[in-house]
């Protein structure tokens, strides 16, 4: 799994750019847990990652706007439904096992496939139109 930022992953924007690269560091402590990671632990890089996410999809949907880009409304329903999967996965009465194997697969499909997929397409979008 793609831990590390790379340049290549720039939507040359500093702001949006310096939190895609926390979202990555937060990416590799979930690649770290392992069977000595405790409840507590998993529960507090759950909350972290949870906040900071909602923090940069309001910036990054404001940056979408402020360059009119064509899909934020369809950007912001990916926004939701990464939240709204979250959400579910905190809710889960998980074991502790489980809990690290879900988010070792939702942090793979939400922020890197994410970003990979779909905010560089703005990126593309902002250079093909300025």
């Amino acid at each position: 799994m793609i831990t590390q930022w790379d340049e290549k992953y720039s939507l040359n924007n500093p702001k949006i750019d310096e939190q895609h690269k926390e979202l990555f560091r937060l990416s590799a402590m979930v690649e770290l847990l392992n069977d000595k990671t405790t409840k507590k632990e998993i529960k507090e890089l759950l909350n972290t990652f949870f906040t900071y996410m909602g923090q940069h999809f309001k910036d990054e949907e404001a940056y979408m706007k402020s360059i009119n880009y064509p899909l934020l409304s369809k950007h912001k329903e990916l926004h939701q439904k990464i939240i709204d999967d979250f959400v579910n996965l905190i809710k889960k009465n998980n074991s502790l096992k489980d809990l690290k194997i879900e988010m070792k697969k939702a942090t793979k499909k939400w922020l890197i496939d994410h970003i990979l997929e779909n905010d560089l397409k703005i990126e593309r979008w902002r250079k093909a139109n300025s």
